[in-house]
């Protein structure tokens, strides 16, 4: 696992079409997959086509868990379904690390971000996201870059 150096950063909106579901923490490595599945048989049937990177988004955290909306940029905002929603996620201030290595090790990454965070007295918002590079065999040359939102 590589991380690179914490910063802050600032990042344009983006519209994105996700499905969503309310978990734990630890349910997110069995259930991204099949989320992500939903996103992508609504954009091969609909015709709508990705324009970026996929997205997982994290908010309304409690001690049961969290939501989590996961999918991928669209041009511009197409109607809603049972399954899938346009959502913008605003631009603004984040902090901001870059992971390389699995995806196991995310919750790590993410870990020390958040530190990183409480060390520098950054007060949060309350979302965070990461942003999946480019998919390759070689799970330690796999690039997630991870958000907080910064108030």
């Amino acid at each position: 696992m590589t991380q690179s150096q914490c910063d802050i950063v600032s990042v344009e909106s983006v519209t994105l079409a996700v499905t969503e579901a309310f978990t734990k923490q630890s349910e997110i490595p069995t259930r991204i997959r099949a989320m992500f599945d939903i996103v992508y048989a609504w954009a091969r049937q609909s015709g709508i086509a990705q324009t970026g990177h996929n997205y997982a988004v994290y908010d309304q955290f409690s001690d049961n868990g969290m939501r989590m909306r996961v999918g991928f940029p669209v041009e511009k905002t197409v109607p809603d379904t049972s399954q899938i929603q346009c959502v913008e996620l605003r631009g603004g201030r984040a902090a901001h690390i870059t992971h390389r290595g699995p995806y196991s090790e995310l919750g790590a990454a993410n870990k020390q971000l958040y530190e990183w965070c409480v060390e520098q007295s950054l007060k949060m918002a309350g979302e965070s996201w990461e942003v999946y590079g480019d998919w390759t065999e070689d799970e330690s040359q796999l690039e997630t870059d991870i958000y907080i939102r910064l108030a």
